[in-house]
Parts: structure tokens; C-alpha cells; sequence
């Protein structure tokens, strides 16, 4: 006897199983799960000819059901409901597992008729389908009103929980993609910045995106690097980073502060000493320069290096040799130097502070670094990823923060850049009470120039306050860009379908 699915694969056209292959590509070429939802069901709308079509979610914590993604003419207006589980043909199959074919939804038990004239959409013909992974079902597929009102077939409802079985992985494999990438920084926190990579600096503002690409490619040359910014925008973590992306990564990263020592001991710091050089040297010691031959020398705060000195480090940017200092013997060194400062070089080589003919030695390669006010769209993401690392550390466990918090984070000026950020958000982590950061958790000096009455209805309920954030955020960020919905949906880290669909549900104008 043969089998009924059989009896359906058989007649499952040649058209139909490219659908199924194009559809089978996708989801295993990407780890965008919006990505992935979005052209999955477009394909299937497709392929059994639905007019209208939907991808709910499960929500796992309101345990409510979310339109993901639709197509058809109502696309945009189902995303804004939302489903008990049980609520529905969508919540009925959701919470029974099971599939369903109908030829009249209205004729159905399940068929909610508030949705269907909420919508002023007439649902007829029907297929819905649960989205499952190993061990639970996390959403459906619904496809609606075949075209010219012809019935769904069993092998369209074959077709379409064959792409719910693939979809449920794909996204059980993106979520672990996700879950395996917060791990892996995870464990970035417990080996500390040494094992910094590009993947693993913040930055999605157009500004220090071009920080990022700019550092990439000189990574891959011996070039001087010189990284100019203000104190605390992040010049020794893009130093490290470029090591650990170049050639001489397995070789040792070795930073200096040219501001910490005086000239002398700076002296023998950089390029060692012999016993008996000075008073207390009692035995040879071997400078940074040794200590990074192979790898790299990273001298933080140049424009504070004395002028006597900088004519040492010359004369071995030069030769590619240093004297220890007593030493009358020279050692090959084979260091890159990348070096930093936040102050006006050029002013200081008028003052004949510094030397003009080291600065070309070390401006090869000029990187600026932002002020973090000059990277506002960065501040959040910064917010959450310090929230999220003196959580883990401290053992305290911290969601998030207030609507009032995010306002103050969002309007200070942070004259300290990054490095006064990180501060402020383990201050917060270390006094809040609460699993979310409030105003009061912040240090003093954000909160003593802010006034509440800078958001303008305290009474709001959570989720109103922040979506009312959220779009002034979105409008901030379109004027940035010019209103260029691409741009803007890149420096926000979402696809520009999501950015499109929030436009709309937030009522923002063009």
C-alpha cells in the first residue's frame, strides 16, 4: 500500500520543489533571523499562491504571539495585533501543535471575527501551521485566500510544514549563533582586552564605522599607526585590535604610557639597562622595545614624551636598533609602533615641543578617534554591553534600564567619552537595588543638570515611554542620515524592512 505522503510528494511539481530548494538555501545561508523569516514566506506565498500571508512568534516572556513578518494588503496593519495563545485559528494551532486546512475560516470554532473586522479582511480559505524546534513549538505560519478562490491542496499544506520544520531550525541555529556569540564575549570579559577583536568594538555610527574599516586595513601592514582622540574615546583598544588582526598577533602587544614616568626611567623603560647604569641597577633589564620585537610597541600619550628622548626614539624608528641605556652594543628590534595622544601635535612642533621629523616618523597612518558625543547612536548599545559585563562579574543581575535613565545617558555630553560611560554604568550596577538602573543608581554628576521635566509625561506607562523614546531616536537618527532609510537602518543594526515597518507604527514623518 502506498504511504498518503507519498501519494503527495508524488504530486508535487518540479516548480514546486525549486521553491523548496530556493527556500531550503536561505535558510541555510544566513543568521539574520528577520532575514530569513521575511524571504521564507515570501517564497511560500508564492509557491502555493496565497494572497495574504503571516509569521507569527512566541513571545517567551508575555507568552503572546507576535506577527514577525506578512505579506498581502493588510501587511502592515496584522503586525500590530497580538494573540492570547489559544486566540484564534493562529493561537488554537499554536497551542494544540497540530495543522489546519479549511476552504471557509469563518466556519471555524477558532476563527476570531473581532481580528477579521479589525482588519476589514475577509478570511476564507486557510492553512496554518506550527513553527516548531526539538521540544517546543516557538510560532505558525498562515497563509490565506488562495488565488482565484481556489482551495489549499494537501500538497500546499505539505509544502508549507515542510518550510515550518526549516524555519524552526533556522532560527533555533541563528538564536544559538546568538546565544554562542554573547558566550564568546563572555569569555573575552574573563581573558580581558588582550584578546580584543574588531567583531567585538561597538561602533555602528558612520563615524566609527570608518574608525573600524580604516584600522582593518592598516592591520595588515607594518605601517606606524598614529590614533588621535580625546582621553577615554578608546585608543588603546583599537591599538590591540589591530594587533591581534595582524600578522604579528602570536607576538607580544606591548603597551607604554609615555605620561606615567619621568624622562629618565621613561628612558629605561623603553629601551632597558645595564647593571650598573644609574644608582639601583642592579642587574640587566630589558626595555619595551625588546619585550615587543616581532609584535608590537604601543606608545600611549606621545605629546608627552620629552624632547631629549624623542631623539632617541627617532634614531630607532630610523636603524631599527636600540642602545640599552649604559649599553655601548646594538640589539635589532623589529617592533611596530602604533602610538597615541589627545593632544594638538602641530601646535606643540610650533612651540619646538615636539620633533617634526619623528611626528612624520609616527603619523604614517593617522585613525581619529570619535568623542562619544560625536557617536550618539553608539551610547545605548555601549550602555547595555557595560550593563551586561559588571552583571556577569558582579554577580548582580541587571536587565536594563528606566526610561528616565536612558534619557540622562542619552542627553549628557560625556566630557570623559567612553571610559566615563563604563564608569558610570558600573557605578549604577554596584549601588542599583533593582534589577533595572534607575535615575537615582547613576553617579552624581549625570544626573545634577538633569531635570525630569525633560520627558514630558512621567505618568506614561513603560512600554508608552518607550516608544515615545524610541521615536524620537528614530527621527534623530533620519535627520543624521538625510533621511536615508539604508544608511540609517545600518547605523541602527536592523534590517531596512524593520526600520520601514517602525516608521509606520510609530507615525514618524518623511
Amino acid at each position: 500500500m502506498v504511504d498518503r505522503k507519498e501519494q503527495i510528494v508524488d504530486c508535487i511539481s518540479p516548480g514546486q520543489y525549486h521553491a523548496l530548494l530556493d527556500i531550503s538555501h536561505t535558510v541555510n545561508s544566513s543568521l539574520d533571523i528577520q532575514e530569513i523569516l521575511d524571504l521564507v514566506l515570501s517564497e511560500l506565498a508564492t509557491v502555493v499562491e496565497a494572497s495574504a500571508s503571516s509569521i507569527w512568534l512566541l513571545d517567551d516572556d508575555k507568552q503572546r504571539l507576535n506577527v514577525a513578518t506578512a505579506t498581502g494588503e493588510k501587511s502592515e496593519e496584522i503586525k500590530e495585533i497580538v494573540l492570547e495563545i489559544g486566540e484564534g485559528i493562529v493561537g488554537s494551532v499554536v497551542k494544540e501543535g497540530t495543522s489546519l486546512i479549511t476552504q471557509d475560516a469563518r466556519k471555524e470554532k477558532e476563527h476570531a471575527i473581532s481580528i477579521a473586522e479589525k482588519l476589514d479582511f475577509a478570511a476564507t480559505t486557510m492553512m496554518c501551521v506550527p513553527i516548531m524546534t526539538r521540544d517546543r513549538i516557538i510560532g505558525a505560519i498562515q497563509l490565506l485566500n488562495k488565488a482565484d478562490s481556489q482551495p489549499f491542496s494537501e500538497e500546499n499544506l505539505y509544502l508549507t510544514e515542510v518550510v515550518a520544520n526549516a524555519a524552526g531550525i533556522a532560527l533555533e541555529n541563528a538564536h544559538l549563533h546568538n546565544f554562542l556569540q554573547r558566550e564568546n564575549q563572555t569569555l573575552r570579559y574573563e581573558l580581558g582586552t588582550n584578546h580584543t577583536q574588531f567583531q567585538d568594538i561597538i561602533g555602528s555610527s558612520p563615524k566609527m564605522r570608518k574608525v573600524l574599516e580604516l584600522s582593518e586595513r592598516v592591520a595588515q601592514t607594518s605601517s606606524t599607526v598614529l590614533l588621535r582622540g580625546e582621553s577615554g574615546t578608546g585608543k588603546e583598544i583599537i591599538a590591540q585590535s589591530i594587533h591581534n588582526a595582524s600578522s604579528r598577533a602570536k607576538k607580544p602587544f606591548i603597551p607604554v604610557n609615555c605620561a606615567a614616568l619621568p624622562d629618565n626611567l621613561l628612558e629605561s623603560e623603553l629601551f632597558g639597562h645595564e647593571r650598573g647604569a644609574f644608582t639601583g641597577a642592579t642587574s640587566r633589564k630589558e626595555g619595551r622595545f625588546e619585550l615587543a620585537n616581532q609584535g608590537t610597541l604601543f606608545l600611549d600619550e606621545i605629546g608627552d614624551m620629552q624632547i631629549g628622548l624623542q631623539a632617541k626614539l627617532l634614531r630607532v624608528l630610523q636603524d631599527q636598533q636600540i642602545y640599552r641605556v649604559g649599553g655601548t652594543a646594538p640589539i635589532n628590534c623589529d617592533a611596530r609602533i602604533i602610538s597615541a595622544t589627545n593632544q594638538d601635535i602641530e601646535s606643540k612642533i610650533k612651540q619646538g615641543s615636539f620633533r617634526e621629523d619623528l611626528y612624520y616618523r609616527l603619523n604614517v597612518i593617522t585613525i581619529g578617534l570619535p568623542t562619544l558625543h560625536e557617536r550618539i547612536e553608539d551610547i545605548l548599545r555601549l550602555a547595555s554591553h557595560f550593563l551586561n559585563k559588571y552583571s556577569w562579574e558582579m554577580k548582580r543581575m541587571k536587565t536594563g534600564f528606566s526610561p528616565d535613565a536612558v534619557q540622562i545617558l542619552m542627553t549628557h555630553t560625556w566630557p570623559g567619552n567612553v571610559r566615563e560611560l563604563q564608569n558610570a554604568i558600573e557605578h549604577a550596577v554596584v549601588l542599583g537595588k533593582d534589577e533595572e538602573i534607575q535615575v537615582e543608581d547613576l553617579p552624581l554628576s549625570l544626573r545634577k543638570n538633569w531635570s525630569k521635566s525633560e520627558i514630558p509625561n512621567k505618568t506614561l506607562a513603560l512600554e508608552d515611554a518607550q516608544r515615545g523614546f524610541k521615536k524620537q531616536y528614530i527621527q534623530y537618527m533620519l535627520a543624521q542620515n538625510d533621511g536615508n532609510r539604508s544608511k540609517t537602518a545600518e547605523v541602527l543594526d536592523i534590517q531596512r524592512t524593520y526600520l520601514s515597518r517602525l516608521i509606520r507604527e510609530l507615525n514618524i514623518g518623511e
